[in-house]
C-alpha cells in the first residue's frame, strides 16, 4: 500500500511548501490550458502561432520586461515560503 496524499489531507493542508506546490500546479495548469486553447484558435484563423513563438527572438526591451517579470515571480514564490514576520 502506498501513501498517497491529497490536497485535503491534514499533512498537506498544514505544510506551506505543499500548499505552494499545489497552488503553483493549479496556476500552471490554468495558464497551459489557456495557451493551448489560444494556439488552437489562432491556428484555426490561419496564424501559425506555435511556429511564430518558437522562432521569436526578443529584443533588448522585451528581454528586460521578461527578466523583470521573472524576478518578480521568483520573489513572490520565495515570499510565500517565508513566515509572515520574516516578510519584508
Amino acid at each position: 500500500m502506498s501513501l498517497e496524499l491529497t490536497p485535503n489531507d491534514t499533512a498537506v493542508r498544514q505544510d506551506p511548501v505543499a500548499q505552494l506546490a499545489l497552488l503553483l500546479a493549479k496556476e500552471l495548469w490554468v495558464l497551459r490550458d489557456r495557451q493551448l486553447v489560444l494556439e488552437a484558435v489562432l491556428t484555426q484563423q490561419g496564424i501559425p502561432v506555435r511556429e511564430l513563438v518558437e522562432r521569436y527572438q526578443p529584443g533588448d526591451a522585451d528581454r528586460q520586461v521578461i527578466d523583470a517579470a521573472r524576478k518578480r515571480f521568483a520573489a513572490e514564490v520565495v515570499a510565500a515560503l517565508e513566515a509572515p514576520g520574516d516578510r519584508r
